[in-house]
C-alpha cells in the first residue's frame, strides 16, 4: 500500500493482501503489560503541602501520587484523569512525547482508553519542576534504578463529577475494578485513575497504527517547499474521509507533532457537529501552543478563537453557500496572519483543517471548495482497506492545488484493541458508545460548566446548578438580535430568544481586506445610545433585512417615553466585521428595565471583559432543523437531574416528574423552559425540517 503520492495522481491505494482478523470480541485483551515486581513508591501529602512516602499499605484515598519504575516498551492503560511527569525517561500520548513536566490526561471510556507505553529517553533527562524534583527526591531515597520512572499525580478537576449534571454519563472516567486488576490498582493507581489490566469487547486502546505513524513521521518531519521567491511556505495538512474513520483522533496526534516542531499550530475546524476546540456549531481558526491530551469535551472553547464564524447548526446541507464562505474567511484570516509574521521575519505557523464526515453528494462538493480556500500543502484521506475507497479529490481539477497525498487506513474496530462493541464481560469496564448527539452534549455541558483556577488551570464546578449562577446584565439597546432565517415577527424576537442558548459575537480582532477596522473607542461608542442603525448595517452580512431602532421609535413617537428597542437582523453577522466568542444561555429578558441575562462560560474572556468588543448575539434555527440547542441536563438541576433522567419512561411518569419540584441547593423551583408531557394526535410535535429533495444516497 503507497504511503503517499503527488496531488495529480488520483489512483486508490493498492489493497492489502491480508486483512487484519478481528479477535474474539469475547476474549479479553492484555492491555497493560506493566510488571508489578517493579518498585513503587506512594506519596501523600500533608496540609502544609509537604511530600512523604506513605506505607505500601496505605488506602489509595490517601495517595497524592504514586511513583513507579517501568522497563522499555513497557504500556499502562487506565480509565480516569490524571497529571503524568517522567522523572526518567519519557512516553508518548497522543503523539505528545511526556517528560520532564506535568501533563494532565484524560481517558474517558467513551473514547480510547489512553496507553502510556515506556521508552528509554537518549538526549538525557529533561528539567523538572520543584514538585517533581522532590519526588524524584524521594524515589532516589530508595535506591530505585529503572530504565523509566513515572510520576502519576492525582487530580480532582471537577470533570470526573460529571455523573451529578448528566446521570447518563456518570461512568465515564470511573468505573468497577475487574478482579484481574484489583492487584495493579492497589499497587499504582490512584484517586481518579484506575490502571486496567485486560480489556473486553467494546472498551478500545489508544494506540498508533503502523501507517499512521509513517504518515505523521512524513507529514511532521518533512522539509517546508519554497515558494517563487524561495521562502518557505506554511504548511496546510487537511484531514479527510468519511465518518468514524478516526480523522479526528489522528488530527490530535498531528497537531500534537507539529506543536513539538513549530511551538505554535493553527487548527481549522470545519466540521460543525463534531467540533475540537470551538464550541458546536461554529467553524473557528484557534491557535494551539500546548498538546492535546484528551478528547473534544475536555478542552471545548479553553481557547479563545484567532476567528470564528457561528452558523448555529450541526451540518451545512441547509446553507451551504454561508458554510463554504465562512471556510474561505477563516482561510483569508490564516493567510494573512502567515504573511504578517513572514513580514517581521517570524517562523510561519502551520495549520491543520479538520474535515467533515460527508464526501458524497454536496459534501463532497463542499470538500472540493474548502480544498479550493485553503490550498493544502498535504492531503491526508483515511481509507477503509475493505472497500477499497478512490480518492475523494481529483486535484488536478483544482486550480493551484498539488498537494502531497498521503493515506491512513481508517480506525475500523478490527484495527483497535478491544474490538467491536458489546458488554463489559470479564473486565468490568463498561461500554459507553456515544453518538454525534451525546458527544455535542458533552461539549456543551463541559463548556457551559467550566471554570478557570487564578493559576490559569482548568477545571470544572458540577456542584453550581446554571439557575443558580449570576447572569451577566446587558443593555437590550447595546445588542444586535440577528435571527437569521428564523421568519419570527419583531413583537415575538424576546420571545423566541428566551431561555435558548445564542452564540454571543464581538467585533472582529481580524478584519478582512477593505473592511473597517473598528477602534476601541469606535466601539465603547456604540454603547452611549445603544447600537446605531449605521453600525448594525455595518455589522450584518449584505443583503440582510434589517428592523432599524430609529424606525420603531419613530413609529411609536414622542409620547411613548423611554422604550426598549433592539436592532433586529433577519441575517447574519458580517464574516469579516464580527466574529464568534462563544455561547451564552437567555436566562432571561427584563423588558421593564431593558436588560437581558446571560449565563455565559465563566472562563469565558467576556466574564473578565463583559461589553469590550460585544456587539449581539444569534439565534440559530431550533433542534428540528439541525440546530444547536441547551442540553436537557442543564435545564435540570443536579439532583433532580438523576431522578428526572433516571425514571422509567412513560406519559403519566413523566408528567408526574415535570410537576415534582426540584430539590437544590438553591430552593425548591420548577425547571425552567422544560417540558417532559408528551402530547398525541396530529401536529403535536415538531416536524424534522428537510434540506430539499435530495436523495438519500447523496446525502
Amino acid at each position: 500500500m503507497p504511503s503517499s503520492q503527488t496531488g495529480s495522481q488520483t489512483g486508490s491505494p493498492t489493497p492489502r493482501t491480508q486483512s487484519p482478523q478481528p479477535r474474539n470480541m469475547q476474549e479479553p485483551v492484555l492491555a497493560t503489560t506493566w510488571d508489578a515486581t517493579m518498585p513503587v513508591v506512594a506519596i501523600g501529602q500533608s496540609q502544609t503541602g509537604e511530600l512523604h512516602v506513605l506505607d505500601s499499605q496505605a488506602p489509595i484515598a490517601q495517595r497524592h501520587a504514586v511513583i513507579f519504575g517501568m522497563q522499555a516498551n513497557d504500556t499502562l492503560v487506565f480509565q480516569g484523569i490524571c497529571d503524568i511527569c517522567m522523572l526518567k525517561g519519557t512516553v508518548r500520548v497522543y503523539e505528545h512525547e511526556s517528560s520532564g513536566q506535568w501533563d494532565r490526561v484524560y481517558s474517558p471510556v467513551s473514547h480510547p482508553l489512553v496507553s502510556l507505553q515506556a521508552q528509554i529517553r537518549a538526549d538525557g533527562e529533561a528539567e523538572r519542576d520543584a514538585e517533581a524534583q522532590r519526588m524524584y527526591e524521594l524515589w532516589a531515597a530508595k535506591n530505585n534504578e529503572c530504565e523509566v520512572v513515572v510520576a502519576v499525580r492525582a487530580v480532582d478537576c471537577g470533570l470526573e463529577q460529571l455523573g451529578r449534571v448528566a446521570p447518563a454519563y456518570a461512568s465515564l472516567f470511573t468505573g468497577s475494578v475487574a478482579a484481574d486488576s484489583e492487584q495493579l490498582v492497589q499497587a499504582i493507581g490512584v484517586p481518579g485513575m484506575t490502571p486496567v489490566r485486560t480489556v473486553a469487547a467494546g472498551v478500545q486502546v489508544l494506540q498508533t497504527p503502523e501507517d499512521w505513524a509513517q504518515a505523521l513521521d512524513q507529514a511532521s518531519t518533512m522539509p517546508q517547499r519554497l515558494d517563487d521567491e524561495f521562502e518557505p511556505i506554511a504548511p496546510v495538512y487537511a484531514v479527510a474521509g468519511a465518518q468514524g474513520q478516526g480523522k479526528s483522533t489522528f488530527s490530535r496526534m498531528l497537531v500534537n507533532r507539529l506543536v513539538a516542531r513549530f511551538g505554535r499550530v493553527f487548527y481549522m475546524e470545519t466540521d460543525l457537529g463534531q467540533s475540537e476546540f470551538a464550541a458546536p456549531g461554529a467553524l473557528a481558526l484557534t491557535l494551539v501552543s500546548a498538546p492535546v491530551l484528551g478528547p473534544p469535551f475536555t478542552h471545548t472553547g479553553r481557547t479563545e478563537a484567532y476567528h470564528a464564524a457561528y452558523m448555529g447548526v450541526v451540518t451545512p446541507k441547509n446553507d451551504p453557500d454561508r458554510y463554504a464562505a465562512c471556510v474561505q474567511r477563516l482561510a483569508q484570516v490564516y493567510r494573512d496572519h502567515v504573511r504578517s509574521e513572514r513580514a517581521r521575519g517570524a517562523q510561519a505557523v502551520p495549520m491543520v483543517v479538520n474535515t467533515q464526515g460527508w464526501t458524497r453528494g454536496l459534501g463532497l462538493d463542499l470538500l472540493y471548495a474548502l480544498c479550493q480556500s485553503v490550498a493544502p500543502t498535504h492531503f491526508v484521506q483515511a481509507y477503509d482497506p475493505a472497500n477499497s475507497d478512490a480518492p475523494l479529490i481529483d486535484f488536478a481539477t483544482v486550480e493551484g492545488c498539488n498537494p502531497q497525498v498521503l493515506w491512513i487506513t481508517g480506525m475500523s474496530p478490527d484495527r483497535v484493541q478491544g474490538g467491536d462493541a458489546g458488554d463489559a464481560g470479564e473486565s468490568g469496564r463498561r461500554v459507553q458508545r456515544l453518538a454525534a448527539h451525546d458527544m455535542r452534549t458533552l461539549s456543551l455541558l463541559s463548556l457551559m460548566y467550566s471554570a478557570r483556577t487564578a493559576q490559569g488551570t482548568a477545571v470544572w464546578n458540577m456542584h453550581k446548578p446554571l439557575a443558580a449562577r449570576t447572569p451577566l446584565k446587558v443593555p437590550i439597546c447595546d445588542l444586535v438580535f440577528w435571527m437569521g432565517e428564523e421568519d419570527v415577527p419583531p413583537s415575538q424576537v424576546l420571545r423566541a430568544v428566551n431561555g435558548t442558548l445564542v452564540g454571543v459575537v464581538c467585533v472582529a480582532r481580524a478584519p478582512g481586506a477593505g473592511a473597517h477596522e473598528w477602534s476601541r473607542d469606535e466601539i465603547r461608542g456604540l454603547y452611549a445610545d445603544g447600537v446605531s442603525d449605521q453600525a448594525a448595517a455595518a455589522l450584518s452580512e449584505p443583503g440582510a433585512r434589517m428592523l432599524l431602532r430609529s424606525h420603531v421609535r419613530a413609529r411609536m413617537g414622542d409620547d411613548a417615553g423611554p422604550v426598549h428597542v433592539p436592532q433586529i437582523v433577519y441575517g447574519m453577522p458580517s464574516l469579516t466585521a464580527t466574529t464568534f466568542l462563544t455561547h451564552a444561555l437567555v436566562r432571561s429578558i427584563d423588558v421593564r428595565s431593558g436588560h437581558v441575562h446571560l449565563v455565559i462560560p465563566p472562563h469565558s474572556p467576556l466574564a473578565e471583559s463583559p461589553m469590550y468588543r460585544v456587539v449581539g448575539i444569534v439565534k440559530g434555527p431550533g433542534p428540528s432543523a439541525f440546530g444547536i440547542d441547551v442540553p436537557v441536563q442543564a435545564m435540570l438541576d443536579g439532583g433532580f437531574a438523576e431522578r428526572a433522567m433516571g425514571a422509567s419512561s412513560g406519559r403519566h411518569t413523566a408528567v408526574r416528574r415535570r410537576r415534582a419540584p426540584m430539590e437544590t441547593n438553591v430552593g425548591i423551583q420548577e425547571a425552567p423552559y422544560v417540558s417532559v408531557e408528551v402530547d398525541e394526535g396530529v401536529g403535536a410535535s415538531a416536524a424534522r425540517a428537510r434540506g430539499g429533495q435530495t436523495r438519500r444516497a447523496l446525502q
